[in-house]
């Protein structure tokens, strides 16, 4: 492979393919079951992004960056075509990598997404994150705070070592540049079809960050807002999350008559 090399998890047959891109500091485990969920009816491949879980940092990150690293690896694996779902920090890099209009892309799901602008992190549990990387209490703090609902045992456990597993590197690019990054205006020059995802009690990520700073940047897009979930949606609300990004799935396929991908 050219560029750095992403570590994935490839499961189900079909397409459009569907591409699952992480939360900052989580990795690939955070989509599992979704990805479970869906799998039956297409192919889903999970990437850890360059930083986490078990791929190796970048010599230098900008969000262009680590969205040329995440195209390298599709335009390697020939997806005749796909659907790339990014959640949180991935909401921006999807973002990011449909601005090129890549061939093969069919469609965008965008969960509980960073916006294309700014995001509006208070500074102060910026600075906090930025002070406590590696820190397991601080990682346990952070899960409390941006979840609503309960998530099971192991669940919570995978979300603390991912979190300590992240590079520093990839740690103190996100939260003092990459979420500063405005990419509004290749944004903009998005056409395909897109969905939002939202928690109706999401304190990272609120819904009217979402109203407000997403969907009005976009050509095409629909949102969905699940109730009473906090940000990690695949985690407190991985079946709603699953049947949200079927539907949309399937309604692309029956829409241009083309994919495998089925309820």
């Amino acid at each position: 492979m050219n560029g750095p090399i992403l570590h994935l998890d490839d499961q189900g047959r079909g397409f459009p393919a569907l591409i699952f891109l992480h939360y900052f500091a989580g990795s690939l485990r955070s989509w599992t079951h979704v990805a479970e969920g869906l799998s039956s009816g297409g192919r889903c491949l999970r990437i850890d992004l360059p930083g986490f879980g078990r791929s190796a940092p970048l010599a230098s990150y900008s969000v262009q960056k680590v969205a040329e690293a995440i195209t390298r690896l599709i335009e390697e694996l020939r997806l005749e075509s796909y659907v790339i779902i990014g959640h949180s920090m991935g909401g921006k890099l999807a973002l990011a990598c449909a601005a090129a209009d890549p061939p093969g892309l069919a469609g965008l799901v965008l969960v509980a997404p960073s916006p294309p602008t700014p995001e509006p992190m208070d500074e102060r549990e910026r600075s906090r994150l930025l002070a406590t990387h590696g820190d397991r209490a601080s990682a346990e703090e952070t899960l409390r705070t941006i979840t609503r609902r309960a998530i099971p045992p192991d669940d919570a456990a995978r979300c603390i070592e991912d979190n300590l597993l992240t590079s520093a590197t990839a740690w103190h690019w996100w939260l003092a540049q990459g979420s500063r990054e405005d990419i509004a205006a290749q944004a903009g020059r998005i056409t395909c079809p897109t969905l939002v995802l939202g928690g109706s009690d999401d304190p990272v990520i609120p819904p009217h960050v979402i109203a407000g700073e997403v969907m009005p940047r976009l050509i095409d897009a629909s949102g969905v807002e699940i109730a009473g979930a906090g940000h990690l949606l695949p985690l407190e609300a991985p079946e709603e999350t699953g049947t949200a990004i079927r539907s949309f799935v399937a309604e692309r396929c029956r829409r241009t008559g083309s994919g495998t991908f089925h309820q």
